[in-house]
């Protein structure tokens, strides 16, 4: 994942207020929330109770704070050759989860990814070493396959390894678990997809649970994509949020759910 330099930052507050009950079907009804965000307060906080002993979020150059929101504005044709957007990515600690969100399109082609990224335990070398889920969501042209998806990828540093075989083999810039960065190769694994029809300018609520092995997305309260993922079932640490823009997002909650 392409990990941007930090910019000017906003602090996250830990929050234990009651959130909208979720509908019928969504999961285990209790949570703790690990992160509540709604953007409304403003870039800078000095909440010495803030999420994280006072860890920031990631604010690259291409989002913005709009109209109580985070905006993004990545514009592909300024990036040329670079597959990823800006992320911005608050970290937190949990096994099983809950993210809710909502976001609102501003334009066709904007598509938001929000990935959660789970570090495996070290193995033998050039074992795997990182995975995440993610779900993909875009406004697409009439007649496209999907505008929703669920997926996972695999990362490893080993050229060698034989899931890599007769593969193109794009670095990606990757976070070790003790911190520091270096590249590493992604090994695409299950996904799964839908046309739900997504259009611009109307704000859609996104329930993403991901408990066990077994990831289930809601859209507008309605149960849309499941898909069972074979190495979730780990310690989740952080969200990227990756725009690619112009969308609005806002009123992001995480929940640390309890083992069924």
């Amino acid at each position: 994942m392409n990990r941007p330099h930090l910019l000017p930052s906003l602090t996250i507050v830990l929050a234990a207020l009651a959130t909208t009950p979720l509908a019928s079907g969504q999961g285990p009804a209790a949570g703790t929330v690990v992160l509540k965000e709604d953007f409304t307060v403003g870039p800078e906080r000095a909440n010495p109770q803030a999420f994280g002993g006072g860890k920031t979020w990631n604010i690259p150059d291409t989002w913005e704070w709009r109209d109580g929101a985070a905006a993004s504005s990545y514009d592909r044709t300024k990036f040329p050759g670079k597959a990823h957007g800006k992320s911005i990515d608050p970290k937190f600690k949990a096994h099983d989860v809950r993210v809710r969100y909502r976001v609102k399109f501003e334009a066709e082609g904007a598509m938001l990814d929000m990935i959660i990224n789970a570090p495996l335990k070290p193995g033998k070398p050039g074992s795997v070493l990182w995975h995440i889920g993610s779900v993909v969501t875009r406004v697409t042209k009439p007649n496209a396959r999907d505008d929703v998806a669920i997926g996972e990828r695999d990362f490893t540093r080993d050229t060698n390894h034989p899931a890599l075989a007769g593969k193109k083999l794009d670095p990606t810039v990757l976070e070790k678990p003790e911190g520091t960065f270096g590249s590493a190769y992604g090994i695409p694994g299950a996904a799964t997809h839908a046309k739900i029809g997504l259009v611009t300018d109307r704000w859609y609520d996104f329930v993403v649970e991901a408990v066990g092995t077994r990831w289930t997305l809601w859209v507008d309260g309605k149960e849309t994509l499941a898909l069972d993922l074979k190495r979730s079932d780990v310690e989740k640490e952080s969200i990227n949020f990756i725009g690619f823009g112009p969308f609005l997002l806002d009123d992001i909650v995480i929940e640390d759910l309890p083992r069924r």
